[in-house]
């Protein structure tokens, strides 16, 4: 390719009729200026198409990265999520299995406390029925007391002579003192 300064040093020979110089030159002259004008404007269009080549393969490089990093996230998300899905599955097996266990813990201590009750019902029907025979017991033995004194208030009315002896051999009710003394500190 012809550069501007190839053209301005072009150097035509003159002929026996040839063209007028004057005109060549000035021919010359205005197409050396658009030459110059199109060189430069190719030089600088070239350098441009280079700078936005360069550009070009950045950017493609850019969105290789970015194509690739995006592959990679997705990949990253749907390991993350299957972890995360597996992991769920194991805290609910877990929990489950927390929850099993415990519902048969609590069913063996309400059991266990159902059979401690019902032994504690027994006992209590079995306090109760001694403590019934026990106060049955001390009715029978109030009654007998009581028909005790009224023996003693008869015999010492009938005969109170046999009433003092009585009391003098100490032949007392229960050791202790005479009927007769024990219905007087009742009634007294």
């Amino acid at each position: 390719m012809l550069t501007p300064v190839d053209l301005e040093n072009i150097f035509f020979r003159r002929g026996v009729r040839g063209y007028r110089v004057e005109e060549v030159q000035e021919f010359m002259s205005r197409l050396n200026q658009d030459y110059e004008h199109i060189y430069r404007e190719n030089i600088d269009l070239k350098e441009q198409v280079e700078s936005l080549n360069n550009k070009l393969s950045q950017y493609l490089l850019v969105e290789e990265t970015l194509r690739n990093a995006m592959l990679l996230a997705q990949e990253t998300a749907e390991e993350v999520k299957n972890a995360a899905t597996k992991e769920a599955k194991l805290i609910v097996r877990e929990a489950e299995d927390v929850a099993e266990k415990t519902k048969l813990r609590i069913r063996q201590d309400t059991e266990n406390e159902l059979k401690n009750l019902a032994v504690l019902k027994n006992q209590v029907e079995f306090f109760r029925c001694q403590f019934k025979s026990f106060l049955n017991g001390l009715l029978e033995v109030a009654d007998r007391q009581l028909d005790l004194n009224i023996i003693w208030e008869q015999v010492e009315k009938k005969n109170p002579e046999a009433a003092r002896i009585l009391k003098e051999t100490d032949l007392e009710y229960e050791g202790t003192e005479s009927p007769g003394e024990a219905g007087e500190k009742v009634n007294g």
